[in-house]
């Protein structure tokens, strides 16, 4: 499963898109009738998408990352712990496509992107983002710019010397 590319997608009066087919087939062939979508954790306005089930293998590895083995038992029975991947899952939702990927984008999404008639669909390799276009266009130069000095510094550690 690989999100690729950048899409801008339109969005109806009554908050309907599509899911590109190019996203839809990254999507396990068993469960292609819905994706789960959620606020991203630590960029406000943008929000991430994936399969339900690269949603749940990401929770896991989140709690083991966050709790180690033993702490997702503490969350279990302690209902004070901080529990991350609990917390992204209360703000996620499950979103169902028909099946040409006609979707409604729940409102609160649409609100955090402040979608007017459509958002940038941004494929991230194991999941995808929805951004606003002008924030998506901001943010692209920005890595555009950092990319260049990712790659810079690969060749100033080059021992051939001819970078």
């Amino acid at each position: 499963m690989a999100f690729r590319s950048e899409i801008l997608i339109k969005l109806d009066k009554k908050g309907r898109a599509l899911l590109p087919a190019a996203f839809r087939d990254e999507l396990p062939a068993d469960d292609r009738s819905a994706f789960v979508l959620y606020h991203s954790p630590n960029l406000t306005g943008v929000v991430n998408g994936n399969s339900r089930k690269g949603f749940d293998a990401m929770l896991d590895r989140l709690r083991l990352e966050a709790l180690g083995p033993k702490g997702a038992l503490k969350v279990a029975l302690d209902d004070e712990e901080f529990d991350p991947a609990g917390y992204l899952s209360a703000s996620s939702r499950t979103v169902a496509m028909e099946p040409d990927g006609r979707f409604t984008m729940p409102g609160e999404f649409a609100e955090a992107l402040e979608a007017t008639d459509g958002v940038m669909l941004v494929g991230k390799g194991d999941k995808f983002q929805l951004w606003n276009p002008r924030q998506w266009q901001a943010r692209r130069e920005v890595d555009r710019t950092r990319m260049a000095a990712f790659v810079r510094s690969l060749a100033a550690g080059d021992p051939r010397g001819d970078a």
